[in-house]
């Protein structure tokens, strides 16, 4: 209203104007409107530059403490590390790992015996047969912190194997029940530094937990293809994919089997010439046996590092191995 009636000719001190002007102040609370003066006031005491300079010159509101009141206490500044509300994991036992090997282990299919392999001076050492009273070959191994390893064989039955004595008994695990046919498989730490410790498996589309317990699987998400598996202590699940184009090392979420970092393989064998392979990782490197298609061909050792470099570092070792355990008692 005010910019209406100065826009067509008023002024801030016309008589009308100032009558508005005075309402509008004690309609809306307005205790001074810029250049005008209610009726009445001589403006004694007030400072004209200050009021010209548009300054507000009324008191402002007392927002102190009552007389009587406390200073409010400062707490210190917290700069201790933040607290882990997650669970505890409970002590691991006394003889954890007393009975397995910090090495990888490694299965040959022709002979059925068990060799540790030591990827510091890349030497095959023989342990014994495994004895598993079934006629199916040998497939793929894993290996868990007590001493045990599993051992899935052509039929994809899975047998319990003791790595001290060698005894092989069968397992519950039903594959025709399930469904899920032939896999991969690798242990990983459900935590960083950790020691509990669960069985992964993956066949050609879907990765799963599998409990020994039970021989229950708990589907957790999709692979692009055949893979084998490996983990460590660090809490780190690895699959290799040899089939592709190009071959790759893939870390995956343990939850929901998303791709977390990948390796490219650019120089591995052609898919179409790979006959067996086997997979493990140990000290944060990984150990891909690979035996090609060929009259008198034995398995080939590569030595990964994280930053993709690939050596071939044992040639012809004279084996044929299909499965590569590593439990996460090893470095990593």
């Amino acid at each position: 209203m005010i910019y209406w009636l100065t826009y067509n000719g008023g002024t801030p001190g016309d008589p009308v104007i100032a009558s508005l002007l005075l309402a509008c102040s004690n309609d809306f609370g307005l205790e001074r409107v810029q250049g005008f003066v209610p009726a009445g006031d001589t403006g004694e005491g007030r400072d004209p530059d200050a009021e010209a300079a548009g300054d507000d010159t009324a008191a402002p509101a007392d927002t102190a403490e009552p007389l009587d009141s406390e200073p409010e206490e400062v707490p210190p500044e917290d700069t201790s590390p933040p607290v882990d509300t997650g669970a505890v994991e409970e002590p691991a036992p006394e003889d954890d790992c007393d009975h397995t090997s910090d090495l990888v282990y490694a299965l040959s299919r022709d002979d059925r015996k068990l060799y540790t392999f030591d990827p510091a001076s890349r030497a095959f050492a023989e342990l014994g047969e495994i004895d598993c009273p079934t006629s199916q070959d040998p497939a793929s191994m894993a290996v868990d912190r007590t001493g045990t390893a599993w051992v899935r064989f052509g039929d994809d039955s899975v047998w319990e194997v003791n790595l001290t004595t060698f005894r092989c008994d069968a397992t519950t695990y039903d594959s025709r029940r399930n469904g899920f046919g032939s896999f991969g498989m690798g242990y990983a730490t459900d935590s960083k530094g950790g020691w509990q410790d669960q069985l992964y498996v993956a066949n050609d589309d879907t990765l799963a937990v599998l409990d020994p317990a039970s021989w229950t699987l708990g589907v957790l998400g999709s692979m692009p293809s055949q893979s084998e598996l490996t983990g460590n202590a660090d809490g780190e699940l690895w699959a290799i994919l040899p089939l592709e184009r190009t071959a790759r090392l893939v870390q995956l979420d343990k939850s929901t089997g998303a791709e977390l970092g990948r390796i490219s393989l650019p120089g591995f064998p052609d898919p179409s010439g790979i006959d067996t392979f086997a997979f493990a990782t140990w000290d944060g490197a990984f150990y891909l046996f690979v035996r090609e298609h060929g009259m008198g061909e034995s398995t080939s050792v590569y030595e990964v590092e994280r930053d993709g470099t690939m050596t071939r570092i044992v040639s012809d070792s004279g084996l044929n191995v299909v499965g590569a355990g590593v439990s996460t008692c090893a470095p990593a």
